[in-house]
Order: structure tokens, then sequence, then C-alpha cells
């Protein structure tokens, strides 16, 4: 039997497919309608995975959504504007959130009519197809589960325990105490993108001082910012609102106290001031002390070894690193998908458990390859379509490791597409991790991006302790640990300016193709690491198809394009 697991609201939607209870194929809408973070319903996205198995939509059993609209209506759009009444009334007035409510209402049936659906759908609560997401992937038996993103239905992070079908919420915090809301509102006080740019904000915070003393006050930012993110000695946090409007209205999202302590917001692509970085330092600072100390919390109340994170928050690889030396954790399994996108798989597992009377067996997924591929068939065509000249190497690996060697930066256009927003060696662009000079000129001619953005080392696994201080496997490239003597040496341009980075790790049965190239580089050079970034452009989701990849080539100072074993020059 087949089961549809959907992220239908908000950003990042996206669909999952399942058979019997193993994930089959999963993709984010933004990938197809080339609209990052698309809020829109994935329409395209559940049309692709339908047409690629040749189903039709009433073949689907059951239909999981996430996030239950009756629930989110009346805790978020109706209970909490009325218990800060009247400082809330944009939620009765504003254009959008009456047509978030107007959806909401109707939203059985708005899927139904858009799909042309007659079978069950059940809708799931938001944090516990978070948690879901992440214990079902991870192979562990049982686990201490912990998700903290924005806001769901009104809770922001919840702390659960899954063993077997069952996930409990033990407890949650609600909405506006939210990390994830504070770091999007200083992301945009910033002149960033929220929902998009959070990384950047977090990229930027190595280059300031949390330490310094903010003109006119006698105070720090580090100590303002533990005046705005309170932490509790029980491990909770607590949001001092007064320094926000986020709860109210979006219009700003700080306020008026803020600006009067820390000025004006940045505009996007004005000059960088020190400020700007001190604030990014002290608020990613914070994040990691309330973050951890959540944690921290989850395991003293479930006292389970094991961890599974998720949420939007958990995408903070700098926070993630800390885990090793911060918790008391032996393993730990972060959701590759780990924002609203990942949703839809939890969704689908749901929907696939409330139906189904088989005994949960723990499966372990290494990857995140579940979105489309492409043959060399269907590549040539498109090629000759374009009248691209091209050339079919048996030996692709050996050929890509000596452009590599020559400082030739690569589109690497392989396999099964990733589903989440890291690019893991198959919808990749990679270069040579030496000399320095190679992450500028991919910061700027490449990614178009600001000058101060790491890159990330794909490593083989078997190396890794040679060259990072790192405990736990990350082969999701979700967690920043600290660089080793030698890579700063041997692999300059993925080392971040605080000697951190954002490692992932590659495995011969994960990823034979990303592993052998490593490999063939390794053999050429003495390295076993190549420097490892998202086949896209600044503001592009990451690309799918190759007509995607061929238009970020050519706009682009990627020197090569390899897809499968085709090699396209420009």
């Amino acid at each position: 039997m087949y089961f549809l697991g959907i992220n239908y609201y908000g950003h990042n939607t996206s669909c999952s497919l399942f058979k019997n209870g193993r994930l089959l194929f999963a993709i984010e809408e933004e990938r197809l309608s080339r609209v990052k973070n698309d809020t829109n319903f994935p329409m395209q996205s559940i049309k692709y995975c339908l047409n690629k198995f040749n189903l039709k939509i009433n073949d689907i059993e059951l239909i999981g959504a996430a996030t239950i609209p009756e629930r989110l209506l009346k805790k978020k759009y109706i209970e909490f504007p009325l218990n800060v009444f009247p400082k809330a009334n944009e939620y009765f007035s504003d254009k959008i959130s009456m047509q978030n409510m107007l959806f909401l209402s109707y939203a059985e049936k708005n899927i139904r009519n858009k799909l042309n659906y007659k079978g069950k759908i059940k809708f799931f609560h938001h944090h516990l197809c978070h948690l879901s997401s992440s214990y079902f992937l991870s192979g562990f038996k049982k686990s201490c589960s912990v998700s903290l993103d924005g806001v769901g239905e009104i809770e922001s992070s919840a702390i659960a325990v899954s063993n077997n079908k069952n996930t409990k919420i033990l407890e949650s915090i609600n909405y506006p105490n939210s990390l994830g809301m504070v770091y999007s509102a200083i992301t945009f006080y910033l002149g960033y993108k929220t929902n998009s740019s959070e990384g950047t904000v977090m990229a930027l915070a190595a280059l300031g001082n949390r330490k310094h003393v903010i003109p006119n006050t006698k105070k720090t930012y580090q100590q303002i910012f533990k005046r705005i993110i309170k932490i509790k000695k029980n491990g909770l946090f607590e949001i001092d609102t007064t320094w926000f409007n986020y709860p109210y209205t979006r219009k700003g999202w700080v306020s008026n106290k803020f600006l009067k302590i820390f000025g004006l917001p940045r505009k996007y692509n004005s000059k960088l001031l020190d400020k700007h970085k001190d604030i990014a330092s002290a608020l990613q600072k914070r994040f990691e002390e309330a973050y951890i100390a959540y944690i921290n919390r989850a395991y003293k109340i479930t006292k389970i070894p094991y961890l599974t994170l998720s949420g939007g928050c958990a995408l903070n690889c700098k926070a993630n690193g800390l885990i090793q030396s911060k918790t008391k954790f032996k393993d730990v399994y972060i959701q590759p998908a780990a924002g609203d996108n990942g949703l839809s798989i939890g969704s689908g597992y749901l929907a696939y458990l409330t139906n189904s009377k088989r005994k949960y067996k723990p499966f372990y997924y290494k990857h995140t390859y579940f979105g489309p591929e492409y043959s060399n068939h269907e590549i040539i065509n498109i090629l000759k379509k374009r009248k691209i000249n091209f050339m079919i190497y048996k030996n692709i690996h050996t050929i890509a490791a000596e452009l590599l060697l020559n400082k030739k930066i690569i589109g690497w256009f392989q396999g099964r597409m990733e589903f989440g927003p890291r690019a893991l060696g198959n919808r990749s662009i990679i270069s040579s991790p030496f000399p320095v000079a190679q992450k500028d000129i991919i910061n700027k001619q490449v990614k178009h991006r600001e000058y101060f953005r790491p890159f990330a080392p794909a490593i083989l696994i078997e190396k890794v302790k040679e060259y990072f201080n790192l405990k736990f496997k990350s082969p999701f490239m979700l967690m920043a640990v600290s660089s080793k003597k030698n890579t700063l040496i041997k692999a300059p341009a993925i080392v971040h300016c605080d000697g951190s980075a954002r490692v992932q790790t590659v495995e011969k049965s994960v990823n034979l193709n990303l592993y052998k190239l490593i490999k063939e580089f390794y053999n050429k050079s003495g390295v076993p690491i190549l420097l490892n970034t998202s086949f896209n452009d600044k503001g592009e989701p990451i690309v799918c198809s190759p007509e995607d990849a061929l238009n970020t080539f050519l706009k682009t100072r990627i020197d090569f394009l390899i897809m499968n074993n085709i090699l396209i020059k420009k």
C-alpha cells in the first residue's frame, strides 16, 4: 500500500511517498517550481511523485498532512491574539493572516479539490511530524527526541520519547518563546531574508566579538542577549518579547526598544559594520547556550542516550557541533531535512503507522538521496537539443580529479537529488580544498554571495579523525567542529575563520560516485577532502534537472559540468 506525506502549509512545502512503511521518494516544491523556500501547495511535487511510480492520486491509501489546521487556527490565530489583546489585532485584519485563516478553515476540502482525492486524509501535530521524521530515519530502537523551530500550531519546541511505533511528547514550549523566531528576527534586522538566510547570520557570527561594549551604553552585546534569551536553571528558555514585534506583527520584527540600543536595521547589500558582526556573534552564542541547555534537559527527563533532532533550529551546525562535548548522548541523528520540508516524511510515516498493524522495525537511513535522477539518454537528448558539445568518459572520476587538482571548479550532477537544504555530492559544486583562494573565487564568481560564507569538506570517513575533532558520524553536513592543524595546511579553503568546518563524512556504501572521486583526488594530491557546496546561484534552489544544471553552469564561473559520466566545458 502507498502512503503520501505532505507539508501543505507554510514555507518549504514538500511531499514524500511510502510503500509498506519504506520511504521511496521525497521532494521539495522549490526544486520544481524554482522558487526558493516555496510556500505554495506542493502540487508539482505530488504530480512528479505519482508519475514517477505510475500512480494515480486515488491509489494512495491515506494522505498524512503535517500540521492540524483547526488546532493552528484556534491556538495561533484566535486564542493567542485574544490573550494579548489588543496588541495582536493585525491577526484579525492583515490580508495574509486572513488568507491563511480562510485556507486553514477549509484545509481538507482544499486539499481534496486540488488533488481530486477521494481517499482518507489525516492531519498530524506539527512537532510530532518533526519528531517522527527524525526518529524513523535514525535506526534507533528508542530515542530521546527533540524538536526546535519557529512555531508549529503554537509550540516552538518539544521533548519526546520515541519507541517502536510511538512518539510521546512529554513537554513543550509555546510561541512566542521561540529560539527560531528570535533568530529570524535578528536575521531580518541584519538585512537578510528570514526563513532563508539564517545560515548566513551563523557564518557572520564568527567575524564578530560579542564581548564588545555597545556604543553609548555600558553593556556588552553578550549581556543584552542574555536579557533577550533567558535560560532557566532547569534548562527551559524564555524570550523577553519586549525586544520584538514578531508576536504581534512581522512588520519590522524588532521593537523600538531593540532599535534604541542597536540602531536602525541594516539595509540589504549595505556595508556590514562591526556592530552587525557583534550582534550576530552574541545571538549565535546565546542560541547555542539555550539550545544545549534544552537538549541537556531532554536527557535528564528521558535518560535515553540516543538523540534524534529535528526542526529548523537543528540546521544550526555550530550548535550541533557542541552536542559531542556538552551533553551525555552516545549518538545523535539529525534529520537531513530538519526544517519544514522534512515534515512530509514525518506525516507520511505517521499515516502508515496509524493504518498498519505491522511491528515497526528500526531502519537507519544513511543518506537523503530521495529525489529525481536522470539517465544518460535523457541528459544527452537535452544537450543535443540545446546544441551543447559533450564528451563521455568511462573513467570520469580520474578525469574529474585531474581537473580539480588543476584548480578547476566542477558542477557535479549525479544520481538521485538530495532531499533537504544540503548538497551531499549529487547536486554539488566541488573544488579542490586548496589553495585558500578557492573559497573567495567560488563565493564571488560562482555563488555571488558574501565573502565570509564558508564551504564544507567532503571527506573519506576513514580519514576524518586525522583532520577534524569529530566524535559522531556527520553524513549530512550538519555538524561544525574544530579542525586540526594539518587541515589548515592541507585544506585551508574549507576551514571557516574561527577554525571550524561543517563536515560531511563520505562512505563508499552510501555514495560510491563521490567516494571514488575523493579517493582519486586523494591518490593524486595526498588530501582526502574536497570542497563541497550546493549547486545553485545565490537566491535559487539547488538544481534538480539537467536543464537547471546547465542554466547555472552557463551563467557562473563553473569551469566544467559533469552529469553522470558526461563532461561539458565552457
